[in-house]
């Protein structure tokens, strides 16, 4: 008779009544927990510790049938499964950080690789999972019932290995005996599940742990400007519009071609200095009542570096752009008022940018010329213009066709001229039977060149554009019309608007004539003024195509100047709601809150003006967003779903599972690791179902021959084949 480890055990290996069992099974409770956690080495470090180490192995409880300890094993799921639930959560509501993430200043790479090497380590924790879990589903199929495919005895160490699924293991498995179609269906499901997530949980958790720098909404406001919006981008431009003193250069900047100024001291005299394959500035920037717009021009030259169609000039509405840059100073002020502000949830005032941006529409005028000299032997031939509207005609021939106008002859134009001078008109597109604007430069003839002309066609149009300011650029209004885009109605349809899409603008030759009244101080036009500006104060050659190109320039310029400012002492409407600024303690009010997020850290907010109803009638709305640009969570982007998608899958499989085990109060971490399994089979029986497989397996059908584990008397075996001395595992027995 031998004493092991508490137990009186006889050497024929029977096992009798324990000797003081309740350590010895608090003991086994301890061991088994620390061994589902991983931590088996730990214990045994311990037990050395305290002198309690056992120097044999002794018998162990194969299935355990206790609630308590199935409870704390299932602990292994409950970390990664909640940074997992948490994480998700996280992004699934979205939470701004701001310009830097937590911690030290300027260590934000630092950071972002701890996270992830902590995504790396949640990875691991979470495959840990997946098997305890798988490995718990066959150990009770093998053991408590009638068993299982030999090659899924293997599944909770190869699952991780996206080749498990096409290995003999697995189809020895999927295509092996079960004692039911059901049982066959819900080991399958499992096993690729299993290593579906297996292979995703990881990515998965990378991508969704680490915050992501980019543009949040942060907030925003409606906002009522007091004039309609056919008003602000009309489809009818004409002179009633206008006060009479706008005839004459004065210093209101609302007529038509106020601040002309700009465009003759920033843009036009590189226009001299312009050498081969040289390049103009694409924007100068044009001084409104709050804010300071960019206009964007491109000029057809011959000089570029890519031929174009036309010349094109667009700018902001000067209201739109005035309204953009102070609802924008009042979230700024806003974010300043909530970081002095305890408990408030917005970080906005901690950002790298911050953007202000409004949906609205914005003119746009494509110009094109061509030549013609006025010394010909039939005074009564019409001048030919292009027309631009019509984009059948262009992508068929790859030009624009040549209509005519019944307005002027070569006859009425040879009135003798000492500079360059321009008449408007119109011209009717034979496309569309679209009355649109056209100019005539009449250019005069000296004693190297005769006279000519250039015939102008314009093309007006109202484009739909996301109009912004930044917070770096305080007042700077820009928007999404860039230049490169502009040009070539052919390379980007939706920009340019093929034709149609886009609203045209019928602009009066009298609302023009506003565009280039005479100069008192000079007795020029504006006209001539833009073109001295450009080095060329008289224009001799109506040959050169050069001359044609900058009058085209000059010509878009100013139209598209004056259609932006026509709503130039409009503006904002209403009052903020409940006011409350006090200077000595800037606090938010609710017009505060209006301009934040309504719902979460991150979103659209409300609006912060009382309008009253009466006022809304004569008036437009619209919206400003804004946008933060820093660190943040959110589940925008559909990698970002899915990472959240597949670590919630996660989450409730092993969750559940957990529960269950809990119900059936059954728990066990025998043959949980390849070496177990090698002692189990080492223990058992042999056989000859595996023959000539000491070398190893070639074939799927070994794996497909269903495996058990039974107890013979007080040992426990593997076995592929049932005999009468074989029993099934019974719970919360000792076996050798």
């Amino acid at each position: 008779m031998l004493s092991e480890a508490g137990l009186n055990i006889d050497t024929t290996g029977a096992t009798l009544l324990p000797c003081g069992s309740e350590p010895l099974i608090q003991r086994s409770r301890i061991r088994s927990l620390c061994r589902a956690l991983g931590l088996g080495l730990f214990y045994e470090t311990w037990q050395q510790f305290v002198g309690t180490s056992q120097a044999f192995e002794t018998r162990k409880v194969a299935i355990r049938q206790d609630r308590v300890v199935a409870a704390l094993a299932g602990a292994i799921h409950v970390l990664p499964a909640s940074i997992a639930i948490s994480i998700a959560i996280l992004n699934s509501f979205g939470y701004y950080i701001g310009e830097e993430l937590a911690g030290s200043e300027g260590q934000d790479d630092e950071k972002l690789a701890g996270l992830q090497l902590a995504a790396k380590l949640h990875e691991l924790t979470m495959q840990a999972s997946l098997a305890a879990m798988l490995l718990q589903y066959i150990r009770h199929e093998v053991a408590l019932s009638d068993g299982l495919p030999f090659g899924t005895l293997f599944a909770g160490h190869m699952f991780k290995d996206v080749s498990y699924l096409w290995s003999s293991e697995f189809w020895g498995t999927a295509n092996g005996i079960f004692r039911n179609k059901h049982s066959r269906v819900k080991l399958i499901t499992l096993l690729v599940v299993c290593t579906i997530l297996g292979l995703t949980v990881g990515p998965a958790s990378a991508t969704i742990l680490k915050p992501r720098m980019g543009d949040w909404p942060a907030g925003g406001t409606d906002f009522w400007i007091n004039v309609t919006s056919g008003d602000i981008w009309p489809t009818r431009v004409t002179e009633t519009e206008i006060p009479a003193e706008c005839f004459k250069e004065i210093s209101d900047k609302s007529c038509p071609h106020g601040d002309w100024q700009t465009l003759a001291q920033a843009y036009f005299p590189y226009w001299s200095h312009l050498e081969k394959k040289g390049y103009l500035p694409d924007s100068i920037r044009i001084p409104s009542t709050r804010s300071i717009r960019e206009m964007y021009l491109q000029i057809r030259s011959e000089t570029q570096q890519y031929s174009r169609l036309f010349s094109v000039a667009t700018t902001q509405d000067s209201v739109i752009s005035d309204s953009i840059a102070e609802t924008g100073r009042l979230w700024a002020w806003v974010v300043a008022a909530a970081w002095r502000t305890k408990g408030q949830p917005w970080r906005f005032w901690s950002h790298k940018e911050a953007t202000y941006t409004v949906s609205a529409y914005q003119p746009i005028v494509h110009t094109r010329c061509t030549n013609a000299s006025l010394s010909t032997k039939n005074p009564s031939k019409m001048l030919e213009f292009y027309d631009l509207r019509n984009i059948e005609t262009f992508r068929s021939k790859g030009d624009f066709p040549l209509g005519t106008t019944n307005n002027f002859t070569f006859k009425e134009l040879e009135a003798v001229q000492t500079v360059p001078s321009l008449r408007w008109t119109t011209v009717s597109q034979p496309s569309t039977n679209f009355t649109a604007l056209a100019a005539v430069v009449i250019i005069p003839s000296s004693e190297q060149h005769k006279q000519g002309a250039f015939a102008c066609a314009i093309d007006a149009r109202i484009a739909p554009a996301k109009i912004q300011s930044t917070r770096n650029r305080y007042k700077v209004v820009t928007s999404h019309l860039k230049p490169s885009s502009l040009w070539h109605p052919a390379g980007n349809d939706a920009t340019y608007g093929a034709g149609d899409s886009w609203p045209a603008v019928s602009i009066e030759p009298q609302w023009a004539l506003h565009l280039n009244p005479t100069l008192v101080e000079t007795n020029s036009s504006v006209f001539e003024e833009l073109v001295a500006a450009a080095g060329l104060r008289e224009i001799h050659s109506f040959e050169d195509p050069a001359n044609g190109y900058l009058i085209e320039s000059v010509l878009a310029a100013m139209i598209v100047n004056g259609l932006a400012r026509r709503k130039y002492k409009h503006g904002i409407i209403g009052e903020l709601n409940h006011w409350d600024f006090e200077s000595d303690k800037p606090a938010c009010g609710s017009w505060c809150r209006h301009m934040m997020p309504v719902r979460g850290s991150m979103g659209k907010g409300g609006s912060v003006y009382t309008i009253p109803q009466s006022a809304r009638t004569n008036a437009t709305r619209l919206t400003m967003h804004a946008t933060a640009t820093g660190y943040a969570y959110s589940p925008k982007g559909f990698t970002t779903i899915l990472s959240i998608a597949v670590l919630l899958i996660y989450s409730c499989i092993v969750l559940t599972h957990w529960g269950y085990t809990i119900w059936m109060q059954e728990c066990s971490t025998s043959w949980h690791s390849s070496s177990e399994i090698a002692a189990l089979a080492m223990n058992s029986q042999a056989t000859d179902i595996l023959h000539n497989t000491g070398a190893g397996v070639e074939t799927s059908k070994i794996f497909r021959r269903r495996v058990r584990i039974v107890s013979v008397g007080e040992k426990v075996e593997l076995t592929f084949e049932e005999k009468a001395d074989q029993e099934r595992i019974a719970l919360n027995a000792w076996y050798s």
